[in-house]
């Protein structure tokens, strides 16, 4: 237990610089080094035995990230349809040259792992970047208030969501996938989220020189909805560990597991998030 709450502590403050120095490499830094760690960690629970896989894996995860956060700042112009084609064309003839000890289940979910937390993660600094395209409602302010609005809906749900379950849990929310979790403890990591993150609204915008540009009742129901959708992250990544046998997706994070057991809800909320951004601005401004 103890080792646990000091990873968790250290996951906490790197979390909190992160939000304070959202316009330094920082960012920038973790977004890479978690990714292509997670690939790792997948590959390797999908059984993927071929080194140059692995090579085309992470290397991939690197460029889609470079591509999805930075290409209209360097002025990167790619077909991406073309440039996936290339790639899964890429994996497949290593199915042949390895064929016998390399799969095409190996090429498929080496794919999944190259693309799904990549280009979740990627969403942290699309959100962050949005400050030049809508500079003129947006400020840096607001942007470091959305990188805390989507950790802190990721971590305070599943938090609120433990003491709720512990205390009033009765009635199991999926108990063939995760029997630990309960619909009482839902509810409750849904209220206390949801709770924190309106009081960090209300503190945006006495901080921020301009209200932060989305109307209080959307928030709130995002608000309300980021623990939800945190939940099914956390869900699916519980089914891909039951259908491999496995309780964690590593042991780099002593205490807690893999990279991928503490970002399954952050995967699916980040996306969640910069989607909501993206069609509101596009829609009003």
């Amino acid at each position: 237990m103890k080792t646990r709450v000091i990873s968790g502590l250290s996951f906490g403050l790197l979390g909190i610089a992160i939000v304070v120095l959202t316009f330094s490499p920082l960012p920038d830094v973790m977004v890479y080094a978690i990714s292509l760690m997670s690939v790792y960690e997948l590959m390797k629970v999908f059984g993927v035995v071929n080194k140059l896989m692995y090579v085309f894996g992470i290397g991939f995860s690197a460029l889609q990230i470079t591509y999805l956060a930075y290409s209209a700042q360097l002025g990167i112009s790619i077909n991406p349809v073309l440039a996936l084609m290339i790639y899964f064309v890429a994996l497949l003839m290593l199915t042949l040259i390895d064929f016998g000890r390399t799969t095409f289940n190996h090429a498929a979910l080496t794919a999944f792992a190259s693309m799904a937390l990549p280009g979740a993660l990627s969403c942290f600094l699309k959100m962050r970047n949005m400050v030049t395209d809508y500079g003129d409602v947006l400020t840096r302010g607001h942007m470091r208030f959305l990188i805390w609005f989507c950790l802190a809906g990721a971590v305070f749900s599943d938090t609120f969501a433990l003491f709720a379950g512990v205390k009033f849990g009765k009635h199991k929310l999926s108990p063939r996938i995760s029997p630990k979790k309960t619909v009482e403890g839902l509810i409750g990591g849904v209220i206390g989220s949801a709770v924190i993150n309106i009081i960090a609204l209300l503190i945006c915008n006495a901080v921020c020189y301009k209200p932060f540009p989305l109307p209080v009742w959307l928030m709130v129901i995002v608000s309300l909805a980021v623990p939800l959708v945190g939940t099914l992250g956390d869900l699916t990544a519980s089914a891909i560990k039951r259908n491999y046998g496995i309780k964690d997706f590593g042991n780099l994070i002593p205490g807690h597991g893999g990279i991928m057991d503490r970002m399954d809800s952050i995967s699916f909320v980040a996306p969640f998030v910069y989607a909501v951004l993206y069609i509101y601005f596009e829609l009003t401004v």
